[in-house]
C-alpha cells in the first residue's frame, strides 16, 4: 500500500504523529511518503527509518496554482492521511486533491462541516479526553490496525549529531546541573498568548544560582532571551539563537530538565528524553502533555480553563480576563516544579 502523509503547521504536532507512523509502517507493508511544508519539520523527521520518503514543498508560500500543481503531479496513492489535529479546510481539499482512494481524518466537534471535513471518506470523531498522540493512532484502527501500545515519540539524531551536542554543552557549562527554557511559543493567530512573562522567566532563573540555563529560540524569541540574558545576576544563562533545529535537540539531549511554554521545544524535549516542566495557560494539557516523558504541568484551575480547541480562529480569551490562567502562574509554582524533576 502506498500512504501519503501530509503536512501539519507546526514542530509539536509534527513529532506527535511519529509514534502512528512507527505503529504504521511495523503493521502493514507499505510505502510511506511524508510532506512537510516547513524546514523546521522537514528537519524533526529527517532520519526516520519507517518513512520512506520525505518531501519538503513550502505551501505557505506558494500561490493556489502552484500549490495544486505541485499536488496533481504526485503519484496516486492508496491512502492519504490527515494526522491530528488538522481541523482546517486547506488541509482537508488537500486530502481531497491528492485523489487517494482513501483518505483518513477525524471529525471535529466544533467548525466540521465549516471547514470541509467530510472531504475524507474514513474519519472517527475526535475524543476531547485524549492526547494528539493517542488520536494519531486511533487513525490507524480505520485500517485495521491494533494500537494497543503507544510508542514514545523520536527525532532520530545520528551518533555525530549527539556527540556534537554533548561537546557543546560540555564547552559552556561547567554546572552539575543544566536546565533548557523556551520562553516562547508559536506567534501564528494570536499564540503569542501562551507566552508565560519574561520577567518571570528572569525571576526563577535568579533564584536558582547554581543552576546554568540555556535560552533557546529564533528571532521571534530575541526580545524575550535578551532581556532575560543582561538581567541575569549571576551570569548562569546561555542563549542558543536561531540554531538549526536538530542541533536544538541535540543540545537539548544533554541536559537535565526543560522549562517551557506550550511549544513544539517543549515536545522536541519530550522526543529526546528530558524531563518538562510545562507552562499551560489556555491551551488543554490533556492533549499535548510532554509524551512519554516525566513531567510536571504547572496551570492554575479557572473555571474557563482551557479553553482553546482545534480551529483557524485566531486565539482569544473568551472569558474578558486577559489571560489570567497564565498570568496567575506564579514563579514559585514552576521553580517547585523543576526542583522536583531535579531531584527525581
Amino acid at each position: 500500500m502506498k500512504i501519503l502523509i501530509l503536512p501539519l503547521y507546526g514542530i509539536g504536532d509534527t513529532l506527535m504523529t511519529t509514534p502512528a507512523i512507527e505503529t504504521l509502517k511495523k503493521s502493514i507493508d507499505c510505502k510511506i511518503v511524508n510532506i512537510c511544508m516547513f524546514k523546521s519539520t522537514y528537519e524533526v523527521l529527517q532520519n526516520n527509518p519507517f518513512i520512506d520518503e520525505l518531501i519538503y514543498f513550502p505551501f505557505l508560500e506558494q500561490s493556489f496554482f502552484n500549490s495544486l500543481k505541485f499536488v496533481f503531479a504526485l503519484k496516486r496513492f492508496d491512502c492519504a492521511i490527515n494526522f491530528y489535529p488538522s481541523n482546517r479546510r486547506e488541509y482537508n481539499l488537500l486530502s481531497f486533491f491528492t485523489r487517494a482512494k482513501i483518505r483518513l481524518g477525524h471529525r471535529y466537534l466544533k467548525r466540521d462541516l465549516r471547514e470541509l471535513n467530510f472531504l475524507k471518506n474514513r474519519t472517527l470523531k475526535e475524543n476531547p479526553d485524549l492526547h494528539n498522540v493517542e488520536e494519531n493512532l486511533r487513525i490507524l484502527e480505520l485500517l485495521g490496525i491494533k494500537t494497543d501500545n503507544a510508542p514514545a515519540m523520536k527525532i532520530y539524531l545520528d551518533q555525530e549529531e549527539i556527540q556534537q551536542g554533548k561537546a557543546f554543552v560540555k564547552k559552556l557549562s561547567q554546572k552539575s546541573v543544566k536546565v533548557g527554557i523556551h520562553t516562547g511559543t508559536s506567534s501564528f493567530k494570536g499564540h503569542r498568548q501562551r507566552r508565560w512573562q519574561k520577567e518571570n522567566f528572569l525571576e526563577l532563573i535568579n533564584s536558582l544560582p547554581d543552576v546554568d540555563f540555556f535560552l533557546f529560540g529564533t528571532i521571534e524569541e530575541e526580545q524575550e532571551n535578551k532581556f532575560i540574558f543582561n538581567n541575569a545576576k549571576y551570569g548562569n544563562v546561555i542563549i542558543i539563537q536561531n540554531t538549526p533545529i536538530r542541533k536544538v535537540a541535540s543540545i537539548i539531549a544533554h541536559l537535565d530538565a526543560f522549562v517551557s511554554n506550550d511549544s513544539g521545544l517543549m515536545h522536541l524535549a519530550a522526543a529526546v528524553k528530558v524531563p518538562v516542566a510545562a507552562i499551560f495557560g489556555p491551551t488543554n494539557p490533556k492533549w499535548v502533555y510532554p509524551w512519554g516523558v516525566k513531567h510536571r504541568i504547572v496551570r492554575v484551575n479557572l473555571n474557563c480553563s482551557p479553553c482553546f480547541y482545534y480551529s483557524p480562529e485566531p486565539l482569544k480569551c473568551k472569558s474578558g480576563l486577559d489571560f489570567k490562567c497564565l498570568k496567575d502562574i506564579d514563579v514559585s509554582m514552576v521553580k517547585s516544579a523543576l526542583e522536583s524533576l531535579i531531584k527525581s
